[in-house]
């Protein structure tokens, strides 16, 4: 008898898949012209394969590679991100601040452990992000559980839908399988054909599907499998779809499965590239007028001819040395029986062409994503070439933080500690309850802190000029707190800053130091004007420190 509940999900895979057809077309077409390497959507591509079959052109290829490597190389080198709690208040306590560096460190040392496969999962993911609007990342515990796994998916393989919220909270992801490892992994759950196969063609591949969703959608009217799957709120099964039959279920704490996506649209599951998107039209030109430049650019250096034919015995030979055989009459003049036909000029051609990679080159950001120089800039001009880098950089790098890499590295987090991969130490009290979320150090940020150090110096100089006419005016400013901030935006580590107890005690320290330099410079003024104590205690009363 078949699983009822396996037919179902068979059901609803089949309907994702044939929905997202025709956005697996455009992908096609948008690989076709931009990224050979994944341009299997709707093909097979082999080994042997020449990916770049039918580009006259690199340009499109390149820039969507410059692109896409934009995100690793400006967005996660060195300790690109912090764990925090959203919360000015908190992160900025000396105490919480040092155990959330701590939880960092920590979190840290298990995304780049060399098992992990962080880098090269999310370097497939930006390509795909970049091209595609969309990429497919999952976080996992590793088989031997001794360390998280990060795996990329190709998009074709991978069909979803939304919840209420416009979240992605079920996916199914299609492979093939051998019978023999599937034998080894589901033993007697297999069905008999599997197990026939591993006897007769062990290498044998049938359609397996992964599907992860919440644990209501299947379960919701089953009071035993909710009771068992009580405190995990996500189900991931394994179906066989070529016999409709579950090889395998377990519960999950978190979906993890991150599903980034660029730019969306309403009632619309997949995202889009507003790089590839745009520039397609050029990406498709381009590659046309580089197939028309060629064939005009060999004209030119090898023209066509045209000659008499009863004058020619044969063709022409024009290559180096050649010699050709003509019968002429004694009053014939070969430069009126043979021409070279002119065919146009190329350069006209070659500035068409560089006017579309300046399309593709604006499409692609190739001239906006570099932080300006401003090492001999005024205040002014600083803050006004950072915030129009700002404008520029933020439609690209804005998405990937909230939609990339924060929920990736969350998802990870709260993995970890439902596996208790680290130890976080005592939790302080300010922490307690409070949910954790990233931030991230990225050019923009960057900007921000820079900004901040550039409205410190302005702010001062201000200061310091106005003081000059009225000694009161940098009493209203709260020169501890723009200290503070304009050191934190030069990317000053937390344990730099001491508690506020510590701050508190030094500062009585130093009240006190100054105290007793007062006292003994007013002893000693009053010990200059009278020679008795009464003199000296007159001169501590008017120092107002008696």
């Amino acid at each position: 008898m078949l699983d009822s509940r396996a037919k179902e999900l068979c059901r609803i895979g089949q309907s994702l898949f044939a929905k997202k057809a025709p956005y697996d077309s455009l992908c096609q077409d948008i690989a076709d012209n931009y990224y050979p390497l994944r341009s299997d959507f709707t093909r097979e591509l082999a080994l042997g394969d020449d990916f770049t079959t039918g580009l006259m052109e690199s340009y499109p290829v390149q820039a969507r590679e410059t692109l896409g490597n934009a995100p690793s190389a400006m967005l996660r080198q060195g300790d690109w991100f912090e764990v925090k709690t959203g919360r000015e208040e908190i992160d900025e306590d000396p105490e919480a601040a040092r155990w959330l560096e701590h939880a960092t460190k920590s979190y840290r040392r298990l995304v780049y452990d060399r098992r992990s496969n962080f880098v090269a999962a999310t370097t497939e993911v930006d390509h795909d992000w970049v091209a595609f609007g969309n990429g497919v990342i999952s976080v996992e515990e590793s088989p031997t559980r001794d360390h998280m796994l990060f795996r990329a998916w190709h998009p074709r393989d991978c069909a979803w839908m939304l919840n209420e919220v416009g979240k992605v909270d079920h996916l199914q992801r299609k492979m093939k399988k051998t019978a023999r490892n599937l034998k080894k992994l589901y033993k007697d759950k297999v069905h008999a054909d599997i197990v026939q196969a591993c006897e007769t063609d062990p290498s044998k591949e049938f359609n397996v599907r992964h599907i992860l969703m919440p644990v209501d959608d299947i379960y919701g009217d089953d009071k035993i499998k909710r009771r068992q799957y009580r405190k995990t709120p996500f189900i991931s099964i394994y179906v066989d779809i070529d016999h409709e039959q579950i090889l395998g279920e377990a519960g999950l704490p978190v979906f993890n499965y991150v599903v980034p996506r660029w730019r969306t649209l309403s009632n619309i599951p997949q995202g889009f590239s507003p790089s590839t998107i745009n520039s397609l039209p050029d990406g498709r030109m381009i590659q046309s007028m580089a197939r028309i430049i060629l064939e005009q650019g060999e004209k030119a250096v090898d023209p066509p001819t045209v000659a008499k034919g009863e004058m020619f015995r044969d063709a022409v030979n024009m290559y180096a040395g050649g010699m050709t055989y003509v019968d002429l009459e004694a009053d014939d003049d070969i430069r009126k029986l043979f021409q070279t036909i002119e065919t146009g000029n190329v350069s006209i051609g070659m500035e068409m062409k560089q006017d579309v990679r300046e399309m593709i080159a604006e499409a692609f950001l190739l001239n906006k994503l570099f932080l300006p120089d401003t090492r001999e800039m005024t205040a002014y001009e600083t803050q006004q070439r950072i915030a129009e880098f700002r404008r520029a950089a933020l439609p690209f790098f804005g998405p990937i933080e909230s939609e990339y890499h924060l929920p990736l590295l969350d998802t990870g987090f709260q993995l970890a500690l439902h596996n208790r991969q680290f130890e976080l130490g005592e939790l302080p009290d300010l922490l307690d309850g409070e949910e954790t979320t990233f931030s991230f150090e990225s050019p923009l940020n960057t900007a921000e802190g820079r900004q901040l150090v550039a409205s410190f110096q302005e702010s001062v100089q201000i200061l310091a000029g106005a003081a000059q006419f009225d000694k009161t005016i940098p009493s209203t400013m709260d020169f501890k707190k723009m200290t503070k901030d304009a050191v934190k935006g030069t990317g000053a580590p937390a344990d730099w800053f001491n508690d506020e107890e510590v701050q508190q005690s030094e500062e009585q320290q130093q009240n006190a130091v100054d105290g007793l330099t007062q006292a003994a410079a007013a002893l000693r003024e009053g010990a200059g004007v009278a020679t008795d104590v009464a003199g000296a205690s007159v001169a501590l009363q008017n120092a107002g420190l008696a």
